[in-house]
């Protein structure tokens, strides 16, 4: 099987060169993004990636600043200056209902965010289209009951009018997949958290959901409250919801999962690779079908390479399958 990769991802690279290099000039020649597949880097910027950034990919996602992140945000913004780089910064906090929210939040930024943001050049600090916040769970009260998502609410409106002072488009939410619990997807807890969504709309931003497969399936019925759990929000997004509709949606983290475990959940863990772009091309295309996605960044490419870790999650051995698929592969991959 490992020979057969090989040799289809070779054949990749020979039909998939000449059209990268036709790509890297002006925007006037540059091909439009044909797919809303992205990728999300932790820890080491490998050669996988310096192939991935070269193509193009619509959505990058970086987590933390350190050298290989930003040289891989350089790279991309070369290549891609239209495309998207969001960034997560590493935030190892865990406040509670009795911090108070906005404070908090202000603290969070001053401790956190702008540690890490402070310290770069205003030059790399452009590179960073989209700013996101508080990851998941288990950082502050976020989904557990009304109490928290109104804390939630106050924490991430303060968050978003840093984020705008800075010069950032803020990304809330970051939420796990099958979050929030409840029926229609938790879209009580959504309409509840509606006035941050709406600050973050105001101040261009975005929402965030961590897409994932998690029964690796192609039946809408059962990814609609995983990996397209957002579809009941949006669709929820009526009335006097009606203006978030075309909320932005970030999909910043995504693939297959089972239990969040590194070893035996990712997709190398789940089946073959031909297995894996496969649902990757159906998942393509019904996130094409919704025009707030502005995209998808896979969980993930280099924390292998830098620590040992996540490594059923890995993408550098498909790397040139992507580099095909976003400058070949992708404009007819869906059905008409």
């Amino acid at each position: 099987m490992l020979k057969v990769l090989i040799a289809f991802l070779l054949a990749c690279v020979c039909t998939s060169a000449p059209a990268a290099a036709s790509r890297s000039g002006d925007s006037a020649t540059r091909e439009p993004f044909h797919s809303k597949l992205g990728m999300h880097l932790i820890g080491a910027y490998t050669e996988g990636t310096r192939k991935m950034v070269r193509a193009r990919m619509p959505v990058l996602k970086i987590l933390d600043t350190h050298h290989d992140m930003i040289q891989a945000a350089r790279d991309y913004k070369r290549y891609n200056p239209d495309g998207i780089v969001v960034l997560r910064c590493y935030t190892p906090v865990r406040y509670t209902l009795e911090d108070e929210p906005v404070a908090t939040a202000e603290r969070y930024w001053r401790e956190h965010i702008w540690k890490q943001l402070g310290v770069l050049s205003e030059e790399d600090r452009r590179l960073i289209d989209y700013l996101e916040g508080t990851n998941e769970v288990g950082e502050c009260p976020t989904w557990e009951d009304e109490a928290s998502t109104e804390w939630f609410t106050k924490f991430s409106i303060r968050f978003v009018e840093l984020c705008q002072q800075a010069g950032f488009r803020p990304v809330l939410g970051s939420i796990p997949v099958g979050n929030p619990g409840g029926e229609n997807g938790g879209l009580a807890k959504i309409l509840q958290f509606a006035p941050a969504l709406r600050a973050a709309k105001k101040a261009g931003g975005a929402l965030a959901y961590h897409a994932y497969t998690i029964k690796y399936t192609k039946d809408l019925e059962i990814e609609e409250h995983y990996s397209h759990r957002y579809r009941f929000w949006y669709r929820g997004f009526t009335g006097e919801y009606a203006d978030l509709a075309d909320l932005p949606l970030l999909l910043t983290e995504g693939g297959v999962d089972e239990y969040g475990d590194a070893e035996h959940s990712g997709w190398k863990a789940r089946g073959s690779w031909r297995k894996y772009v496969d649902w990757l091309k159906w998942h393509d295309c019904e996130l094409r079908k919704d025009p707030y996605v502005l995209g998808v960044t896979l969980y993930q490419q280099g924390c292998q390479a830098a620590w040992g870790g996540w490594r059923s999650f890995d993408h550098d051995v498909l790397a040139d399958w992507f580099v095909w698929y976003w400058n070949e592969g992708a404009r007819n991959a869906c059905p008409q």
